[in-house]
């Protein structure tokens, strides 16, 4: 009965996704051309009838208040001198963004992504921005204070030119007070052009409060806030910041109806990989959210970091993606390596804006002065399957063999995105499968917990022990060779990088395994048919 209103749903869901999407061509196609909001016509987005290609930073945001000046959006405490706020009132606020959005205009960006997302929850279940009193989101004086301080902060982007993504808190139907102030938050700026894009929720793969969730559910909940979108914002653009491809096991971005893909890749053994792979099996326009990587001068330099912008951009183009989005404007210390690097500017010694009237705290680190060349010194090259595509990491060790098919036609299934883990859940690793369905799994230690889907199936979950032969009659236990706690945070890019090259790899060192283990077939069922 369960997988029987699975299939119910579905079909409904992708009805409405169908209805939903002729809403949208008919929105983008009238009148859109004349107005001043972005629009998407033929996967690209458009501004009038000229190509809009964001190039977009990621901004965090910290929140003020006081009696007299209401809501005050302000940058994050972090960024300027870390830790200490720079800037109170509206008035030294106001002083801060001006130079930060200077900053960001002269750095060649277009697009702000501002993660407005990060909202407290009391003890009573009540959602809340925290500035220096708590301002709820149920309460209707509360929701007016805060549009009204966002109010500020979107004028001050429009008038240094720059368009603006909303990451904003996720709506879910038990949030009750989240709906109603993301209805408002919608109608509010509906005929605000400076915001082209809302994104309603951040890497659903590790920020879902389900940590188990049906595809069909996911549909559900995606086509309800485009309902919301449709009713209430239908000037805008609607999007998911989707992360990496095993996203795909509950939220699928071929079935959810946002109105493009954005996605988020950082490792450079992956980034090429999983490009290459929303490029092929994502059936809307795409763009790179986030992506970069984290330079400390010493272990990571600068001038690798500025290589990395050049090469994401070049594949991020190359694959037809149509926008591409930085992490983020200023190093964030005090916080893990990747998080504390990889920001475009540091907090070392002044930098001045070109016209002389502002400065802020920090030095723009070489990847920051790249951005600007990289539309004027881009050349379209053929995106080429990356070498390391079934074998992203360089696992060495064992090589897992199976086939994904259909389980109605047995016809074979490319794109299915394989993930398996060793026995106590520590250490994951994923592939693809290729036209003929076959995959083939890298792993420096034996997968026993499988996870199989593909864009528009439905997701297969098991335990399977698997017999592993020596293919060169090695002696060693197969669940006690070298380098099996290897986990793919710690694995260097470095050994694998060809010269004067961040996301080419030399071939020659991938796809080896010296034990071999076979799975089978295992087969998806094709959703809502």
């Amino acid at each position: 009965m369960r997988k029987s209103l699975n299939g119910i749903l579905a079909a409904i869901a992708l009805a409405t996704l169908v209805l939903l999407t002729m809403v949208s061509c008919q929105n983008n196609t009238t009148n859109r051309a004349e107005s001043d909001f972005i629009y998407i016509d033929d996967d690209v987005f458009k501004f009038k009838n000229d190509t809009f290609f964001p190039l977009m930073v990621n901004y965090i945001v910290s929140y003020q208040g006081n009696e007299k000046e209401g809501f005050i959006v302000a940058p994050s405490i972090d960024y300027d001198s870390a830790q200490y706020v720079e800037a109170h009132g509206k008035t030294e606020v106001q002083k801060q963004l001006d130079a930060h959005f200077s900053i960001i205009k002269e750095m060649g960006f277009n697009t702000v992504r501002v993660c407005w997302d990060r909202t407290g929850k009391d003890e009573d279940g009540r959602y809340y921005y925290l500035a220096d009193r708590k301002y709820y989101l149920g309460d209707s004086k509360d929701r007016n204070a805060i549009l009204k301080g966002m109010d500020d902060f979107v004028k001050t982007a429009a008038h240094h030119g720059l368009r603006l993504m909303l990451l904003i808190k996720p709506p879910f139907e038990a949030d009750r007070d989240v709906v109603v102030f993301t209805k408002e938050l919608l109608k509010h700026f509906q005929n605000e052009p400076t915001i082209f894009a809302y994104d309603f929720m951040n890497e659903p793969l590790y920020f879902d409060p389900e940590e188990k969730r049906e595809k069909t559910d996911a549909v559900r909940i995606v086509t309800g806030w485009k309902k919301l979108m449709t009713k209430y914002a239908p000037n805008q653009l609607f999007t998911i910041a989707f992360s990496e491809p095993i996203e795909v096991f509950e939220w699928d971005c071929t079935l959810c109806p946002v109105d493009f893909v954005e996605i988020h890749t950082y490792h450079p053994l992956r980034v090429p990989s999983e490009i290459y792979w929303y490029s092929k099996h994502c059936n809307k326009p795409w763009m790179i959210g986030e992506t970069g990587l984290p330079a400390d001068g010493d272990s990571i330099t600068y001038e690798e970091q500025a290589l990395f912008v050049k090469e994401a951009y070049q594949l991020t183009r190359d694959a037809g993606g149509c926008g591409f989005g930085l992490w983020e404007y200023q190093e964030t210390p005090f916080s893990h390596f990747e998080a504390s690097f990889t920001g475009l500017i540091n907090h070392e010694g002044t930098t001045q804006t070109a016209d002389g009237k502002h400065s802020i705290k920090g030095t723009l680190k070489p990847a920051a002065k790249v951005v600007s060349t990289l539309a004027d010194n881009y050349h379209r090259s053929q995106y080429r399957r990356p070498v390391n595509y079934y074998n992203m990491l360089g696992y060495k060790n064992i090589k897992i063999e199976g086939r994904i098919i259909d389980d109605k036609t047995g016809e074979a299934i490319e794109g299915a995105v394989v993930r398996g883990w060793n026995e106590d859940w520590s250490i994951g690793m994923n592939t693809y499968s290729d036209e003929n369905g076959n995959f083939s799994l890298y792993c420096n230690n034996p997968c026993y917990h499988f996870e199989i889907s593909a864009p528009g199936y439905s997701t297969a979950k098991f335990d399977k022990s698997i017999h592993f032969q020596s293919i060169n009659n090695r002696k060693e236990d197969v669940y006690n060779l070298d380098g099996k706690d290897i986990e793919y945070h710690i694995i260097s890019y470095h050994p694998f990088a060809m010269d004067n090259s961040v996301l080419t790899f030399d071939a020659t060192l991938f796809n080896k395994a010296e034990w071999m283990g076979k799975i089978g077939n295992v087969t998806l069922k094709c959703i809502g048919r």
